[in-house]
């Protein structure tokens, strides 16, 4: 059977997120294809597509290396040959032959999409978008359950690693509470502009489904995940500060400086007194770090914390300014629909 090489590559592509890595369960790492259907699951994700024509295959063909000898030729069409428990790939210059595993294990989608699903309406635009900046501040400690992923709360998201909070508010309450892992936000984010339709299965599972037909679930993180609303300070015992100077840069510098510092522990010392702001930042092997940027803060009794330059650097392109609730060791920004809560360090 031969086959537009660059087709088949686009679904294998849009499939492939789905692929595994545990060689205790040989079959999470490859496609399943069944004549014009491909799957793939690393038992936590599912996708389901449709390739651009029957293949008339009904195998298992090792995922990441057939994907990778397709993107890696240069012919219009390939032939694909099932026969003796392998599948070739063969062209006019190149043949490569797979070891294959059995039929297809194919998971029934249309049940799936059957068990009491709740359908995520409203502005879906809006909703990924606040996946997006929520994902920053997900915890990357595999320990951390729950807070390993984008908790949607009804009205709001959040992403927090314990060192820092972001809320993205949105304008109508979901029907729904749970905390989608990274993964798959990664793949909504991928996505976004081919989605039709979100929903939420009541055994666990978030469902996408594309306009192209693509089917897409993943389970999602168990657990108790805290309630963060209550830890964004509402006292007026704050300085503000507006920045005027880009950060961006001078962040990176900073975090360049620190590269051989581990990314938890990086810091760096703010001094802010009428309006001049300080960055500084050390390093025992390197030395010091300074640069001064302009803010507007006219107080003759500055302001002085040390905080992480990761955290900043994932917010000023957004916001204009914070505040410092200098009782908490908390500094604040704010956009729209944004809330971004740093903790400082002693």
């Amino acid at each position: 059977m031969k086959i537009n090489r660059k087709e088949l590559v686009n679904v294998l592509e849009k499939v492939a997120p789905a692929l595994g890595f545990n060689v205790l369960v040989p079959e999470f790492q490859y496609f399943q294809i069944l004549g014009d259907k491909i799957q793939a699951s690393d038992g936590a994700m599912l996708i389901d597509a449709i390739l651009p024509k029957d293949t008339e295959l009904n195998c298992a063909v090792p995922g990441a290396p057939f994907l990778h000898l397709l993107k890696t030729l240069s012919d219009e069409e390939v032939e694909l040959i099932d026969k003796d428990n392998t599948l070739k790939v063969k062209t006019n210059r190149v043949k490569g032959v797979f070891t294959i595993s059995g039929v297809a294990k194919f998971k029934d989608t249309i049940n799936l999409l059957q068990k009491g699903i709740i359908e995520i309406t409203g502005d879906l635009n809006n909703l990924i978008k606040g996946f997006s900046f929520c994902r920053f501040a997900v915890s990357k400690d595999e320990t951390s359950g729950p807070l390993c992923g984008v908790r949607i709360s009804k009205s709001s998201i959040f992403g927090t690693d314990r060192y820092r909070i972001i809320e993205w508010m949105l304008a109508e309450d979901l029907p729904i509470e749970c905390s989608l892992p990274l993964k798959l936000i990664d793949v909504i984010i991928k996505f976004r502009n081919q989605i039709s339709n979100m929903y939420y299965s009541k055994n666990g599972e978030f469902i996408l489904m594309l306009k192209d037909g693509t089917y897409i679930s993943s389970v999602v993180l168990v657990g108790e995940y805290p309630d963060l609303g209550q830890y964004f300070p509402t006292s007026d015992q704050y300085k503000e500060v507006e920045l005027t100077d880009n950060l961006t840069d001078v962040l990176e510098r900073h975090i360049s400086f620190l590269k051989n510092v581990n990314e938890i522990e990086k810091e760096i010392t703010i001094r802010i007194c009428r309006n001049k702001c300080t960055i500084s930042s050390v390093d025992k092997e390197l030395g010091t770090l300074s640069e001064e940027v302009e803010v507007t803060f006219e107080e003759e009794e500055g302001i002085e914390f040390c905080v992480n330059p990761i955290f900043l650097r994932d917010i000023v392109k957004e916001c204009s300014g914070f505040k410092y609730y200098y009782e908490n060791g908390l500094v604040l920004f704010e956009a729209d629909k944004l809330e971004y809560l740093v903790q400082v360090r002693k």
